[in-house]
């Protein structure tokens, strides 16, 4: 049997039912698998669900992102960091969201992904899942994509 690449409709659909399913204490990172700044992030943690798109500062301290970038995020709707720049947009979903807000959520990590970091479709992300603080893996097969154990966060 072949296994298919999604499409970002398809990926965005696994994407809003993958993000809903996690489990307290669940995280899920989905990224581009050659460049690491590039990711989407979830934590779930009792009630409510944390999303974030990177554009904080890389470890020597400079942006992750142009200028132009970070406005690009803006405009999808990805909440700037409140205080210190140097974090990443996100937002705060109430657990449990409707799934109109995970789809919502879903849409604003495809265009950041596939408009503001340029990666040209799904078959160029991976992701890591867990549950915090144990580290005990979670699978994620809605998403379409792989879960490679070497990939670097």
């Amino acid at each position: 049997m072949e296994v298919t690449t999604p499409d970002w409709e398809t990926f965005r659909n696994g994407l809003a039912s993958s993000v809903a399913a996690l489990p307290d204490g669940g995280v899920l990172i989905v990224g581009d698998r050659e460049r690491t700044p590039c990711f989407v992030q979830f934590l779930f943690s009792r009630d409510q669900i944390v999303a974030e798109v990177a554009s904080g500062w890389d470890q020597l301290g400079r942006p992750n992102l142009s200028d132009e970038e970070f406005a690009a995020l803006e405009r999808i709707g990805w909440p700037p960091p409140e205080r210190d720049p140097s974090l990443n947009h996100g937002l705060r979903l109430p657990w449990p969201a409707r799934s109109a807000d995970y789809r919502r959520v879903a849409d604003m990590c495809v265009a950041a992904l596939r408009d503001v970091f340029e990666i040209p479709s799904p078959a160029s992300l991976c992701y890591k899942a867990f549950v915090s603080p144990s580290g005990d893996a979670l699978l994620m097969p809605r998403l379409g994509i792989p879960s490679p154990a070497d990939w670097r966060l």
